[in-house]
């Protein structure tokens, strides 16, 4: 009877499970699922941008994002925000982010007095360049305009 002991016991130090492959075929389905997955921008705002036919397409750099509803919802950055807190935001933003430079994308129906008013906001907050997201007429792509802060 021992010798039976013995010997289970011997064959159990020489069974080894070997998890290499499957370590392996894991990393193969995490790196699958990495490089398929779709990243969107989310944003909490839904914008029909205004038309405009004169325009300079700017290179891309990092900037600050404001978008303004047709109600007068404002967004930095995909984060709702009040309008009496947007100067504070602006400046905590653009110090974090580094950029002196704020993109307006206002929905076509927003009244011309809640983009002046964030644009004096941006202002006070020290944002240096302010440019305004409007769209072509034929083909409906976006495009920015640039308009001096000062």
């Amino acid at each position: 009877m021992a010798k039976s002991k013995q010997s289970l016991s011997q064959k159990a130090e020489e069974f080894e499970l070997n998890l290499t492959p499957m370590i392996d075929a894991v990393f193969l389905l995490l790196i699958f699922f990495m490089t398929t997955t779709v990243f969107i921008k989310a944003s909490q705002l839904t914008i029909a941008l205004p038309e405009a036919q004169n325009y300079d397409r700017l290179t891309s750099e990092k900037k600050l994002n404001l978008r303004i509803s047709g109600d007068g919802t404002f967004e930095v950055n995909s984060q709702l925000i009040a309008k009496a807190d947007l100067a504070g935001w602006l400046e905590r933003e653009r110090l974090r982010s580094g950029t002196g430079t704020l993109i307006i994308t206002a929905d076509a129906e927003t009244p011309h007095g809640f983009v002046i008013d964030a644009m004096e906001m941006a202002t006070i907050a020290g944002v240096g360049k302010i440019d305004v997201e409007t769209q072509e007429p034929q083909t409906g792509s976006p495009m920015r305009q640039e308009a001096s802060a000062r």
